[in-house]
């Protein structure tokens, strides 16, 4: 995994204080507009980027990470959701915003009124484009994905090919796309995704021989990118990438990732532990010899899984302190036995680097047999995301309706 860059070893301090909260993320955004452009470079200047932002941005809030994937040069944003389309067009993104996945009859309307672009991959979904183009008075825009081998989200090579000819001739709307994605583009053995992609190049022969040329071919997720220069073709659709992370370690970084998250948890207290002593829910750990712990203010609701109470371990002034006892809701213990000079109020990485150490999002994920991508969009929705720039907090946000308190950024 590519090193992350430096990162406070000590508790951020915003605005003179430090930060209320007991537990929250920072979300770097110079790193994430370094990927953005890092990935420009690569693909060249004739690929179009669109930024994958669904699931809040991966969980880490989209309203600033669109904002800041578009301005370092993305061409577009890609959403699994219409609503999470319709929540960026309420930013006031105006940018192409691809619907990656199935909608209800139901939003065909509002997926029109709002500009975005559907993916189509069943015959009885145009008429209902059809119908909603009509009503908003707009030429919509679709594409059309072929299943090459994933088994998904994605229709069979003919009934793909017959979907683009019947859009492609609707005067109200628009083929602007036809695409397949990947199974296997993170694998070590890239076999199957050459296979696929040989699929979908005959695929769009076919449609070219019948009349047909989208304007926008489109395959390689953020592992296909990185790993498949030859799938590029008219557009790249990335998201773990834009955010710092690969999918496995077989995935090449051919220009170095700058992970943009730091999980941080507040000490609420310290304890003194003799041996013997049980901890936490089941007493499931027993001291062996007297220990100082202390008690962190995060737990599995805010992103931090159950099963990391086995191996698992927090960065706390700069070195490893492990988790004992199982994890609670809201809370865990750690070992501070060989950090004597810890104080209540004092803050640990639970994710990211702090001073020489790292605990990867990829390490983190495999704890508790898990992804990366799974990792970072089960970060608790309570948490909150600070986000930074140039060395300084430029916004905040909570994914969770809470109240604010007096005082909140």
């Amino acid at each position: 995994m590519a090193q992350a860059r430096t990162q406070p070893s000590a508790p951020p301090v915003l605005e003179g204080r430090e930060a209320p909260w007991p537990c929250w993320i920072d979300v770097d955004l110079d790193a994430i507009e370094a990927n953005v452009r890092g990935l420009r470079a690569w693909i060249g200047p004739r690929v179009r980027l669109f930024a994958v932002v669904k699931a809040h941005a991966y969980g880490l809030g989209s309203e600033q990470v669109a904002k800041t994937v578009l301005a370092a040069g993305a061409d577009g944003l890609a959403v699994a959701r219409v609503r999470e389309g319709i929540r960026l067009r309420r930013y006031g993104v105006r940018a192409p915003i691809l619907l990656l996945t199935a909608f209800a009859p139901s939003e065909a309307l509002a997926l029109a009124r709002h500009g975005l672009t559907p993916t189509v991959t069943l015959p009885e979904q145009v008429p209902l484009l059809i119908e909603a183009a009509q009503q908003v008075g707009v030429r919509l825009p679709v594409h059309v994905k072929v299943d090459t081998g994933l088994h998904r989200y994605g229709a069979g090579r003919d009934e793909a090919l017959a979907l683009a000819l019947a859009v492609a001739r609707s005067p109200h709307l628009r083929l602007e796309g036809f695409y397949t994605h990947f199974a296997t583009a993170d694998a070590l053995d890239l076999t199957f995704a050459r296979e696929q992609l040989a699929t979908f190049r005959a695929a769009c022969d076919e449609l070219a021989r019948q009349g047909v040329r989208p304007p926008v071919l489109h395959a390689a997720n953020s592992a296909g990118t990185l790993a498949l220069p030859e799938a590029h073709a008219d557009l790249v659709r990335v998201g773990l990438a834009v955010y710092g992370y690969r999918a496995t370690q077989a995935v090449p970084t051919p220009f170095p990732l700058q992970p943009a998250v730091t999980l941080w948890a507040r000490i609420a207290r310290l304890l003194d532990l003799p041996a013997g002593c049980t901890v936490g829910y089941g007493r499931t750990y027993r001291t062996t010899r007297p220990m100082r712990a202390a008690l962190l203010t995060i737990g599995y609701a805010d992103g931090l899984p159950g099963s990391h109470y086995r191996g698992g371990y927090v960065l706390l002034h700069g070195q490893r302190a492990d988790l004992i006892g199982r994890i609670s809701m809201d809370q865990c213990v750690v070992d501070i036995t060989h950090c004597p000079q810890t104080r209540v109020g004092d803050c640990a990485v639970v994710l990211g680097q702090q001073g020489d150490d790292l605990i990867a999002l990829d390490e983190f994920a495999e704890r508790s047999g898990s992804i990366p991508h799974e990792a970072l969009t089960s970060l608790g929705a309570r948490v909150p995301r600070l986000y930074w720039r140039g060395g300084q907090v430029v916004a905040s946000a909570s994914l969770a309706a809470e109240e604010r308190v007096d005082g909140d950024l």
